[in-house]
């Protein structure tokens, strides 16, 4: 890619709502990292304490409306009754009260509104995350079992094409590729289980800031 495409690029993602509101997530995590491993009470800590703390409320900020998608999506379910149509609406709909609640606490961060109810609307907002967290992990645990099932028909068709060699040698090499896309994303299940330590836990924001940056950069 030209350095004229890069440029390009740029300019587009960040005339995107969601390219500025990835980008600041990358300066707030970095931020809140470097704070984090600063000798406390230091200068540069209370810089980096002040920077993520005014990243996060202008954040808020271009959020604003944003819970609107969530509303959308609950509209355009498919109204049946199964697991996974509760599994969607518990997504969207914690999705979209997290993101409606974080509109009040981002008026009472700027004064506009009394902090008096800040602590609850922010365990409020907190909750809601949450419920929307879980439904998401749900949703995509769903689909990773999907992948499991397609993995194991597609490996028996595998051994199947393979029993000679002149078979072996007429593999359509897609049904590889696929039957190793299947396997990363069965790797990636086991590994998003074990990610449990504590330095890796600490990185976790900014890991999501860079993942979900190159997904809108990308898209």
């Amino acid at each position: 890619m030209s350095k004229g495409d890069t440029l390009d690029k740029t300019i587009a993602f960040l005339q995107k709502r969601e390219g500025i509101d990835k980008t600041l997530k990358i300066v707030r995590y970095t931020s809140r990292l470097i704070a984090a491993v600063s000798p406390p009470g230091s200068d540069t800590r209370k810089r980096f304490d002040a920077l993520q703390s005014s990243v996060g409320t202008s954040r808020k900020a271009y959020r604003l409306g944003k819970f609107l998608q969530g509303l959308d999506a609950l509209r355009r379910m498919r109204l049946r009754c199964s697991s996974l149509a509760l599994l969607e609406l518990v997504a969207y709909a914690g999705e979209g009260t997290y993101y409606f609640l974080d509109q009040f606490l981002w008026l009472m961060k700027a004064g506009f509104l009394p902090k008096h109810q800040e602590k609850a609307v922010a365990k409020a907002s907190a909750w809601a995350e949450v419920l929307g967290y879980m439904g998401s992990i749900a949703l995509s645990c769903h689909k990773l079992q999907q992948l499991n099932i397609q993995e194991a028909a597609l490996a028996r068709k595998l051994e199947a094409l393979m029993k000679d060699e002149q078979d072996k040698q007429c593999i359509n090499g897609g049904l590889l590729r696929q039957l190793q896309l299947l396997r990363s994303a069965r790797l990636l299940q086991g590994r998003v289980r074990g990610f449990n330590h504590p330095v890796a836990l600490s990185c976790a924001g900014l890991l999501s800031a860079a993942v979900s940056t190159y997904k809108y950069w990308n898209a």
